[in-house]
């Protein structure tokens, strides 16, 4: 899994998923990477998060059971998930086994989060409590970080964790039973220290990426109020009449406009939170990585966006392209317009996208579809308008036909510089303002302006998407015309 010398690291080829989850035996996902990143969307329950859920189960630090996660719908359920790398390794998770030591490395060096995770880590244990780090500290964050502690000895955090616990379970044998030995109390006293001095090192480290990651993601258009102070750690002790090591508690310090929060939760919104605990989640993948290892590493992110607004979206592909190269990325999302937006902002970077259907079989039965999109948005959202128009659903067709009519006029404005009234938001996009800007600049050129003209018989009827009344269905006939004046429109405007 590791590359030697000044070899690049294999990556993911392709990700074969059958009778997992949404994949039943019968509709197996094949998704070809070639070792680029994906993008990928899918409605809720199309099967995107179960292609997360099989790439977590897969690369795995501890063996994982699949037996769990097969599709409800096959008896007897056979789940396999299969990873080919592109130096022709394969990677197979089934009932027979799992491959834990030759994904180790790629397990601990890598990156899984959703916004489920995501919201556990915004949430204290009480309303008044700040969120406690420390379990996701030892245990994921922090656990790879390598510290130097007395004697100069390199120790990970996890490791010190490991060596803390070990001291603390301590037994001899004497002719009762058995008990603490006598040293019992120095051994993990000792063993407190050399964790509070490696999560010193760590949480310094720690703190520098987080509160740079934190202003990327924040200071979109000027600096915001949100200020990652440090980490309060206040270290480990051990309480001798207790018996206990106290202190097991580890918060992010912040301030909001020179005012301390204690407890975050109950003052900032969910987008600034959300922004915090990616800024930390990512900022310790960062801290325990070391930017020359050339081992594959993952950052597979799942839905982790929607609770920031879309102008706080598109800073986190700036983040994950800037800081995590070398790393394969995989994106997957539901939310159909920022996976729109991220298309046109790694256009040209390595990668690859998909879209993810449910599609009902003549059995009655849900199975998703993989749909592997072209390099270009506008000629892939077209040619799915065209799919949905075939298999007789004109209502979304129509829907992709205005997508596909709103990028060309944004891509148009954006090459003949024309200003216009554009925002990150779906909801106030104005397609008017686009179409008429569009239509003054390209008076004088004939064929601009028939197709300008043409367009303007079906905006108000197809390419207005409040129009779209579930008891007036649209007709088919006229989606297919609409679509024939975007298609021109296009073709028009590439000139």
């Amino acid at each position: 899994m590791a590359a030697s010398g000044g070899e690049t690291a294999a990556k993911i080829a392709s990700i074969y998923i059958s009778d997992f989850r949404a994949f039943p035996a019968l509709a197996p996902a094949s998704v070809m990477l070639d070792g680029k990143n994906l993008l990928a969307w899918g409605e809720n329950g199309s099967g995107k998060s179960s292609i997360y859920r099989a790439l977590r189960g897969l690369f795995s630090v501890e063996a994982q059971d699949i037996s769990p996660m097969g599709n409800v719908f096959s008896n007897p359920a056979v789940p396999s998930v299969k990873a080919t790398l592109t130096d022709k390794t394969e990677l197979h998770w089934s009932s027979a086994g799992h491959p834990t030591v030759t994904v180790l490395d790629t397990a601990r060096k890598s990156a899984f989060l959703s916004h489920t995770r995501l919201v556990e880590m915004n949430t204290g244990h009480t309303a008044n409590d700040a969120p406690n780090l420390f379990p996701v500290a030892v245990e994921k964050l922090l656990a790879d970080y390598e510290a130097t502690v007395a004697g100069g000895l390199k120790r990970t955090i996890g490791e010190l964790w490991a060596e803390l616990k070990t001291a603390l379970e301590r037994r001899v044998s004497y002719s009762k039973g058995t008990r603490r030995p006598p040293d019992f109390a120095h051994r993990v006293i000792g063993a407190c220290e050399q964790f509070n001095e490696g999560m010193k090192q760590a949480l310094e480290a720690l703190e520098a990426h987080a509160k740079l990651l934190l202003r990327k993601l924040l200071d979109v258009f000027q600096t915001d109020a949100l200020e990652l102070v440090g980490f309060t750690f206040f270290g480990l002790i051990y309480d001798e009449e207790a018996r206990e090591v106290r202190n097991q508690t580890l918060a992010a310090s912040v301030k909001f406009r020179d005012h301390a929060l204690p407890a975050p939760p109950n003052f900032l919104n969910e987008a600034r939170l959300s922004a915090l605990s990616i800024a930390i989640y990512l900022a310790g993948r960062l801290v325990c990585v070391p930017k020359d290892d050339k081992a594959l590493k993952l950052l597979v992110l799942d839905d982790l966006l929607i609770s920031l607004d879309y102008s706080h979206r598109r800073p986190v592909l700036d983040v994950i392209g800037d800081m995590f190269k070398g790393w394969q990325i995989i994106l997957l999302t539901h939310d159909r317009f920022w996976f729109e937006l991220a298309r046109e902002q790694l256009l040209g970077e390595p990668w690859k996208a998909i879209e993810i259907y449910e599609k009902v079989d003549e059995d009655g039965m849900l199975r998703p579809v993989i749909w592997e999109t072209q390099e270009d948005l506008v000629a892939e959202t077209l040619k799915q308008a065209t799919r949905f128009l075939d298999s007789n659903h004109p209502a979304a067709a129509a829907n992709y036909a205005r997508t596909a009519c709103e990028l060309t006029l944004r891509r148009y404005c954006r090459k003949h510089n024309i200003q216009f009234g554009y925002t990150d938001d779906p909801q106030k996009i104005k397609i008017e303002d686009l179409l008429k800007k569009s239509e003054t600049h390209a008076n004088g050129n004939v064929d601009r302006e028939a197709a300008f003209k043409e367009l303007r018989k079906y905006k108000r009827l197809i390419l207005n998407p409040l129009s779209h009344n579930p008891t007036q269905p649209i007709v088919k006939a006229d989606v297919a015309a609409a679509l024939a004046a975007v298609k021109a429109l296009v073709s028009v405007c590439k000139k």
